[in-house]
């Protein structure tokens, strides 16, 4: 029998530590630590016999302990505003795919989930000691300040943190329903409605912003009924369009501030039997997967969400890589129309 074999037959029930992992492979605990950060030379064989014993004993690396030693975690977070919404998933996997090559693992939170839960978290993550944060929400109020006096590069996505001194990823929200509004223009509408975002915050307050411009531009007017609030959701997007259809004055078009109210007001149509976009027309925004699913297919205005995560997976590690002494920087990601059938 191998004096390695009798050594991890003596570990029995003892905590399996470095310590437990030094004994086993008959190694000071310090050769165990390089071996565990990489940060000092051990000859192969060495580090064979170090990692076969971890493994055999089940050891697992304190995680923790590890993040206090090289003050990195090789973790990200990402809060994002409502992960039922198909749009987040996607600008997950773009913020994945981007830091993944730098080792870096992403921890995903719902800020939907309310205010108290958010606080839990983004204390969780300064205790953590996460290595930034990439924020995809509008509504974290002291929170950005805990994260920015614990020292965590952070990251924006949109408009919503735009006057904060920090990176930031947007498309341009205003542009975007100018050229939603313009299209169904072309197409021979003039009464042309809005169903919005809540105003309480970006990209709602800039969507309606660039309506607005473009209704003017064009020299439209329509009554103050054609601009309906909803909340996001295929719910709201349903109720908004009862409401407009509840008016005096129906519209013939109507511009989505997102994509999932869109179907929704698609639904609310098909119920009350009208027929899209023959007497009422849409389009949307952000071409979730849904949008080309729904029948008729919804024309959209395509928002790229993977891009978007991964330019701030990209501005992030350059945060991480420069520290503080590089100026802000801003992404500005291009939209595009698509053309289906419901407008």
């Amino acid at each position: 029998m191998s004096s390695e074999q009798t050594s991890l037959e003596t570990v029995g029930s003892r905590a399996i530590n470095i310590q437990a992992v030094a004994d086993a492979a008959g190694v000071s605990k310090t050769t165990v630590s390089h071996v565990i950060s990489g940060k000092r030379p051990v000859s192969t064989g060495t580090r064979r016999k170090v990692e076969r014993v971890m493994n055999e004993l089940g050891f697992e690396p304190n995680f923790f302990a590890q993040a206090m030693q090289r003050s990195r975690s090789n973790t990200i977070a990402l809060i994002v505003q409502d992960i039922t919404n198909p749009f987040y998933p996607a600008l997950a996997r773009g913020l994945q795919t981007s830091v993944a090559a730098q080792n870096q693992v992403v921890l995903l939170f719902d800020a939907g989930a309310g205010e108290e839960s958010t606080k839990a978290f983004v204390k969780d993550a300064i205790q953590r000691r996460v290595d930034g944060v990439v924020v995809a929400s509008g509504n974290l109020g002291h929170e950005i300040d805990n994260l920015q006096r614990a020292g965590i590069a952070l990251v924006a996505v949109g408009s919503g943190l735009s006057d904060l001194p920090i990176d930031w990823v947007s498309a341009d929200d205003s542009r975007i329903a100018s050229d939603a509004v313009r299209r169904l223009h072309e197409l021979g509408h003039n009464k042309i409605a809005i169903i919005g975002g809540p105003q309480n915050g970006e990209p709602a307050i800039s969507r309606l912003a660039g309506y607005r411009h473009a209704l003017t531009d064009l020299r439209i007017t329509v009554p103050s009924a054609f601009k309906v609030d909803g909340d996001w959701t295929t719910r709201g997007g349903q109720l908004a369009m009862q409401a407009l259809l509840d008016a005096d004055e129906r519209p013939t078009a109507v511009f989505c501030a997102n994509d999932l109210m869109a179907i929704g007001a698609m639904n609310a149509l098909l119920a009350a039997g009208l027929r899209v976009p023959e007497d009422i027309a849409l389009i949307g925004v952000d071409d979730i997967d849904a949008s080309a699913l729904v029948r008729p297919a919804l024309s959209t205005v395509r928002v790229p969400a993977e891009e978007i995560g991964r330019a701030a997976g990209d501005l992030l590690l350059h945060r991480l890589a420069e520290g503080d002494s590089s100026s802000r920087r801003h992404v500005l990601v291009q939209h595009s129309l698509i053309n289906r059938h419901s407008a």
